[in-house]
């Protein structure tokens, strides 16, 4: 059993900016958040997502932690609705997925439709190079990795040298971007959402 007092005095560096102090508490508590984790999702690579996500989001937001006795409970307690929040993103991510593979209601087009405008259309076109080409080199190496090759973040590490949290930094930072840009994409094409158009986009420019 680790003493409270050990970890209670990593928190208190990590709030402090100490990035040391991020690993010591990983050190010391991965065993039982990885328990916990396959014990309610039966999962452990998505448990093991989900402890790498919470521990990216710990170090974010440090400067705003708050000041805490039961580091072992606080962290669970994160681990927990952090693991509900993305089995909810999943679910929501997997209707969109549904929802493009077949024929729509009207509002958006159906997926074979976007797949035709995306290769016809000059104009969406240059767009989507525009947005694709403020990515790096190395976020589009990724990107591809993890969304036409299917690699997950561990494998992806190995491959480009790298730490699990830096690749799913650059991928969370990629996909941000194209966001952003996709977003004043969707201005022009009102008939198709931004989410979607980030989703055929990327396989569209992956192959």
């Amino acid at each position: 059993m680790i003493p409270e007092s050990i970890t209670e005095d990593a928190w208190t560096l990590l709030r402090n900016g100490d990035e040391n102090a991020l690993l010591s508490l990983y050190n010391h508590h991965y065993l039982g958040l990885i328990n916990f984790g396959i014990k309610v999702t039966g999962d452990r690579a998505f448990a093991n997502d989900c402890i790498t996500q919470l521990l990216i989001e710990l170090w974010d937001k440090r400067a705003n932690l708050p000041p805490v006795k039961n580091v072992r409970g606080y962290l669970l307690t994160s681990l927990k609705h952090k693991i509900f929040f993305e089995i909810k993103s999943k679910q929501i991510r997997d209707s969109k997925l549904n929802t493009l593979q077949a024929f729509q209601n009207g509002k958006e087009l159906p997926y074979e439709e976007l797949l035709i405008q995306l290769q016809t259309n000059e104009g969406l076109k240059k767009k989507l190079n525009k947005a694709f080409a403020k990515l790096t080199s190395r976020q589009k190496q990724l990107l591809r990795m993890k969304f036409f090759d299917d690699v997950d973040y561990d494998e992806i590490a190995r491959h480009c040298n790298i730490t699990r949290r830096t690749a799913y930094n650059i991928i969370h930072d990629s996909l941000k971007i194209l966001r952003a840009e996709l977003y004043k994409i969707e201005k022009d094409y009102l008939e198709i959402n931004s989410s979607t158009l980030l989703m055929i986009a990327v396989i569209f420019w992956m192959n």
